[in-house]
């Protein structure tokens, strides 16, 4: 009904998508650190922990303007959606914060750099 929609063409120049990756991604796997809750309980924090294989996508849109981490903008079919469904008690979501992939911290760029060039990729996720 609406006259907008959700065209590639009308991404933000803040936002990456990181599920494109030149060669086949790979599939999902199984392991997690149990989620922690920060001092007061307004911050959650967990692991996943995907692979890629059998040519899935990582699938999820992120934006970098934060700087030092990757707010995940959407999930589409793919990894995290496959991790989604297997852990929901540990389900990525919108918003999420995504601040350190395979032990690298720090720029939103090279975050987004290690979850196209790596196979496994283990991601600590944040909530707020």
């Amino acid at each position: 009904m609406g006259n907008a929609c959700c065209a590639a063409e009308e991404v933000k120049t803040t936002q990456k998508d990181i599920t494109e990756k030149s060669g086949p991604p790979k599939s999902a796997a199984e392991d997690v650190v149990p989620a922690t809750k920060a001092a007061g309980g307004a911050k959650k924090e967990w692991t996943i922990k995907v692979e890629k294989k059998q040519g899935k996508k990582l699938g999820i849109d992120v934006d970098l303007s934060a700087g030092d981490f990757l707010v995940v903008e959407a999930i589409t079919d793919g990894l995290v959606q496959d991790w989604n469904k297997a852990h929901p008690d540990k389900a990525v979501k919108e918003q999420d914060q995504i601040v350190a992939v395979n032990g690298t911290k720090g720029k939103s760029e090279e975050l987004a750099g290690v979850c196209q060039k790596d196979d496994v990729l283990e991601m600590l996720v944040v909530r707020e």
